[in-house]
């Protein structure tokens, strides 16, 4: 009974050896036909850096974020519902906060003036860029005015009916600056000279004017737009509308013979900052240097874009990037007038650039690694091969060599 039990488990193992010698894809050398050497082993011990590194570059790859980017038209529906937000940040380095006026207009007719008293922050700055502090007694005076006016607008107290000069029907009141300018503008007079008008007066002060300080202007901020072509510029002189024109009173300027708009620009963009937005006017700096006055343009096209974010920041960002291109027109004041100033025009893109930040799946990365393991084995076995087979034909030469 033993030896037929352990006839059936030789028999059984012998199957079994069968079985695995038929389905086996990896045939085995025996160790009695293997050979060891140290060409093997410094070979095998290069290959295993080399998948060392190349694990590690691939488990970079997977951590790495990359961006794609593609073209395609533009789904936005432009209109009064649509804005773009414009970021603005430069220096007008000889012309005065209260010479000038940042005003906007687009294709619709939307017209905002002065956008620098509201949402454009102006800072004064003397001829090497630095900001000048505000005196305490200034300060002190701005307090007390604004004070004064807030009690005013509490109480609903006025001041005696201002004289409109002509331009209104009698028992209108024209209180303010603003007041004058709109009566001219119904009847449809030119304006007279604002600095004889009582309620102008405070509005013009004649050394700012003349800028004998030579001081520069700083404005930095933000103000939206329709999503339309339009511009917006920086011009001396209050700006208004009259019969549908824009205008600039240049009346406080009389006797002034130089329009220095020199400026820096240290960042301009439209919306939202994205990763890897390229801003053309960034740091771009102009120097008027023959002419008394000039008008610089900058057409800008605007591209819409869209950044997606990947992973834990996901999100969209509707956000535009632009291309430019500037011209400069100097003339003289005295013998040719015109409207000297910094226009910046733009019109909009139908297109729409969408950028994508992608990265590597973890299945392809599997891959990527298996195929590492894969092909550096191989090569490396190849290598020890040829190797050991050109170490072995030339021993063989040598013993022959001896034996002759």
């Amino acid at each position: 009974d033993a030896f037929d039990a352990a006839t059936r488990e030789e028999g059984a193992m012998r199957r079994d050896d069968a079985f695995r010698d038929r389905f086996d894809l990896f045939p085995k050398i025996s160790d009695d036909f293997a050979r060891r050497t140290a060409t093997g082993g410094a070979i095998a011990t290069i290959g295993l850096a080399l998948m060392v590194i190349l694990f590690l570059q691939q488990t970079a790859e997977l951590m790495r974020t990359t961006t794609a980017y593609d073209l395609r038209v533009d789904d936005g529906v432009a209109g009064a519902t649509k804005k773009i937000v414009i970021n603005v940040d430069l220096t007008l380095r000889a012309m005065h906060c209260a010479q000038v006026s940042l005003d906007a207009m687009d294709e619709t007719g939307e017209t905002r003036l002065d956008v620098s008293r509201s949402e454009v922050r102006t800072t004064r700055v003397d001829a090497r860029g630095r900001a000048i502090a505000m005196t305490s007694e200034r300060t002190a005076v701005n307090a007390k005015t604004e004070a004064g006016e807030r009690e005013r607008e509490a109480t609903g107290v006025r001041s005696a009916c201002g004289d409109c000069y002509g331009a209104a029907e009698a028992g209108t009141c024209c209180d303010d600056c603003d007041s004058v300018r709109e009566a001219y503008r119904v009847k449809g007079w030119a304006l007279p000279d604002l600095r004889r008008v009582t309620q102008c007066a405070k509005e013009y002060d004649v050394v700012a004017m003349r800028n004998e300080h030579k001081e520069g202007c700083h404005f930095s901020g933000h103000f939206e737009v329709n999503k339309v072509a339009g511009n917006f510029h920086i011009a001396p002189g209050k700006s208004y509308n009259n019969l549908g024109q824009h205008v600039h009173d240049l009346s406080p300027f009389a006797g002034v013979e130089s329009f220095n708009f020199s400026h820096i620009i240290h960042k301009l963009s439209f919306g939202e900052e994205f990763p890897g937005v390229v801003n053309p006017l960034d740091g771009v700096t102009r120097t008027m240097d023959d002419a008394n006055a000039g008008v610089y343009q900058y057409r800008l096209s605007v591209v819409p874009a869209r950044y997606k974010y990947l992973g834990f920041r996901a999100r969209v960002v509707e956000s535009n990037d632009y291309s430019v291109t500037d011209h400069f027109r100097g003339f003289d004041v005295t013998k040719n007038p015109g409207l000297p100033g910094l226009f910046f025009f733009y019109d909009l893109s139908p297109l729409r650039v969408e950028y994508e930040e992608r990265r590597i799946g973890f299945f392809q990365y599997l891959s990527n690694v298996a195929a590492i393991i894969g092909g550096v084995s191989a090569v490396v076995n190849i290598v020890d091969g040829l190797v050991y087979r050109g170490q072995r034909a030339l021993r063989e030469k040598v013993d022959l060599g001896k034996q002759g």
